[in-house]
């Protein structure tokens, strides 16, 4: 894999060997400003960004095109409206895969590890466990991906690919080394160059096993002996032991970085009228009156009580703007003059959360035969939920009352991951993992679909398989589970 920045560290290398035979040339010009290392603060803020701007941006609007959250129009040929009716193509997938996963996110949080291992380890730890999600994120989509050959930079720039079940493995026990590093003496205090926690160690603890909690999941339903035996081990550290309440969300607060926008408003805002929100979320929440939709969704039409999504694949039929529009939950405070209604772009880029949390206790104590625990847990999640959607409480406490009709008509294992997809609107891939392992909820076919069926992974990258042909898997069907976990349907 040829990383965007390997040029840069090439050429640095390159020149550093050119200097060197010029030693007294060298002791007369050498700048002592020079900053041959970024210092670790500067490299955390920027690969934070980093990752939370992917998280916002080109990723996220594949995986929640294909979830059925979000919906694209604009006419043909324009890409919401392709990538919705599963027109995706390997070129589609350049700039995702190489500058934002591997030559963005992934190469700053290994320059870091590699900077602050010895004599700054808390860096390293905060590092390992944001590459432990960044790759989690990246096999969930790809399937096998290189991972153990992976950011060597210059001393191997073609990579072997290691397959995802091998990927979940090594995540964890990255996930374990990054928390033994928080453990250690640092000569640098992580403080507010960590824009996700403020350098609190102890909440990046509890999102590193939440995390694993996350990543075992997944292993149901194809691979559940696995699941139930790490979780329970896992759950034997203690409630304390992982996120406790919304504030130790994992999520990157735009309202202190890249203008005060968020990539999902700046998308809206360059390329209006694209992406609205899905009529399978809107529905859904429309048959439960739910009144996360206030936050979650514009009135339309305006000067009602209504809320209306976009079918997806409708997108090439023709321009059109008669649906509900992404709302204050995605794209920050809302200030309306006259029929114009404008955005702060501050919301954070929400990426696991306290009710997914909740919801990943829910499935594990359904798929245990506790269903006690796992109502409690459900109604947790929605709980939890409803305050990031700043619901009342009087309305939150009405709803969590209907849930137990909604277990009646639905089943628990159905009523959990549509929760669940609610509460993660906006949450990159994960609502797509969540359908491709359990069907829920169900998803109709896109209209004008350019396949027949959801699509179950993400091609590869062409300049990748341009750069790296000997080890890059071929691709051909979209629709064939990839990752180790998907049992297909």
């Amino acid at each position: 894999m040829r990383f965007f920045r390997f040029t840069k560290y090439v050429a640095f290398t390159a020149s550093l060997g050119l200097l060197g035979a010029c030693d007294d040339f060298l002791d007369v010009n050498q700048s002592p400003n020079a900053i041959l290392v970024a210092p670790a603060p500067n490299v955390l803020v920027a690969a934070e960004s980093h990752v939370g701007f992917q998280m916002g941006s080109d990723i996220s609007r594949f995986s929640l095109l294909f979830a059925q959250q979000f919906a694209g129009q604009g006419g043909g040929g324009i890409q919401g409206a392709e990538y919705d009716r599963y027109n995706l193509t390997a070129t589609d997938i350049n700039n995702v895969w190489r500058s934002g996963i591997y030559g963005g996110g992934l190469a700053d949080l290994q320059k870091l590890i590699d900077q602050t291992q010895a004599t700054s380890p808390h860096y390293a730890g905060v590092s390992k466990i944001m590459q432990a999600y960044l790759y989690g994120i990246t096999t969930d989509t790809w399937g096998d991906i290189p991972y153990t050959e992976a950011l060597k930079f210059a001393t191997n720039v073609q990579p072997t690919y290691t397959a995802s079940a091998d990927v979940y493995t090594g995540l964890i026990t990255l996930i374990d080394s990054g928390i033994e590093d928080l453990d250690k003496t640092s000569a640098l205090a992580i403080s507010t160059d960590d824009l996700i926690y403020g350098g609190d160690l102890a909440k990046w603890k509890k999102f590193a096993n939440t995390l694993k909690l996350r990543l075992y999941l997944h292993y149901y339903p194809k691979v559940s002996p696995t699941a139930t035996s790490s979780i329970a081990k896992l759950l034997e550290q203690g409630p304390n032991s992982f996120m406790t309440s919304n504030a130790d969300n994992f999520q990157l607060n735009f309202a202190a970085v890249s203008n005060n926008e968020n990539p999902i408003h700046q998308f809206d805002l360059r390329r209006p009228n694209q992406i609205f929100p899905s009529a399978t979320i809107v529905n859904l929440m429309n048959g439960k009156t739910d009144p996360r939709r206030a936050s979650y969704f514009t009135v339309f039409p305006s000067g009602g009580q209504q809320y209306t999504g976009a079918v997806n694949g409708t997108g090439t039929n023709g321009v059109s703007t008669s649906f509900s529009r992404l709302h204050t939950f995605i794209r920050g405070a809302a200030t309306t003059t006259g029929t114009t209604t404008t955005y702060t772009g501050a919301a954070p880029v929400r990426m696991l959360t306290f009710a997914e949390y909740n919801f990943i206790l829910a499935e594990y104590y359904q798929r245990t035969g506790n269903t006690t625990s796992a109502i409690t847990a459900l109604n947790a999640g929605i709980r939890a939920s409803m305050t990031m959607a700043d619901v009342s409480a009087a309305d939150a406490d009405a709803y969590v009352l209907r849930v137990p009709a909604l277990i009646a008509a639905n089943g628990l294992l159905r009523t959990i991951i549509e929760e669940k997809f609610v509460a993660n609107f906006g949450v990159a891939v994960e609502p797509w993992t969540d359908w491709r392992r359990t069907g829920f909820p169900a998803l109709p076919l896109a209209t004008n679909a350019a396949v027949q069926q959801i699509p179950r992974i993400l091609p590869y990258s062409d300049l990748e398989r341009v750069a790296n042909p000997a080890n890059t898997p071929a691709r051909t069907d979209l629709t064939a589970p990839s990752v180790f976990w998907d049992p297909g349907r």
